[in-house]
């Protein structure tokens, strides 16, 4: 599973979602991310208004439903700043789902 099937793979999850994935940031993290030839795992983390939108929002995606083995990290908007992931990680956005719903 490349780069972008992955992507397109969280465009759907997240459309699908609806208005429970609005005003979140989906980034790409690990060995997809960087479009590995032979990645093990997809590393993702999600970044949200509040604790219980990453609540209901870890409920709602099956992590079975994509080929590769999910590793999902869901963070705060704020507890992802603080702690400065997207550094620590090297992850990239690779989706937004803006207040009305839309994925871009």
């Amino acid at each position: 599973m490349n780069r972008a099937n992955v992507i397109a793979k969280f465009r759907e999850v997240a459309c699908s979602l609806g208005s429970l994935a609005t005003n979140t940031e989906w980034h790409l993290f690990g060995s997809v991310s960087r479009d590995e030839a032979s990645p093990s795992d997809i590393d993702l983390m999600i970044f949200c208004r509040n604790d219980n939108q990453a609540d209901e929002l870890r409920k709602a995606i099956d992590v079975q439903a994509f080929e590769l083995p999910l590793h999902l990290s869901l963070f705060t908007f704020e507890e992802a700043d603080s702690i400065n992931v997207t550094s620590i990680q090297k992850s990239t956005a690779v989706l937004t789902v803006d207040s009305t719903g839309r994925c871009k």
